[in-house]
């Protein structure tokens, strides 16, 4: 739902994002704190913003757009980072992956 926030574990946690959802992928112990109900802090972040032009080709889908940013920022260079994507070429990305 759009203008949610969800906290996630696993590499699903990013096509949150492309539902107009905030969603930060965390550690496991920070995951349990959140399903218990204890406070959970983030520091604001940092935002990198990704420009897409053209359209995604074949069987390209969003997920291997999101993969190949990951892949450049690596695991350190996205801690802390909320990814987002602007440009003429967003509205080729499907929110389902088809």
């Amino acid at each position: 739902f759009p203008g949610g926030l969800m906290i996630g574990t696993d590499s699903h946690t990013p096509n949150a994002g492309g539902l107009g959802m905030c969603a930060i992928g965390v550690g496991g112990a920070d995951a349990v704190d959140v399903m218990a109900g204890l406070p959970w802090e983030l520091k604001a972040p940092k935002v990198i913003g990704v420009h897409l032009t053209g359209s995604l080709s074949g069987w390209t889908s969003a997920k291997d757009v999101i993969l190949k940013v990951a892949d450049i920022l690596t695991v350190k260079g996205g801690t802390g980072a909320i990814v987002e994507y602007f440009g003429e070429g967003v509205s080729s990305i499907s929110a389902t992956g088809l």
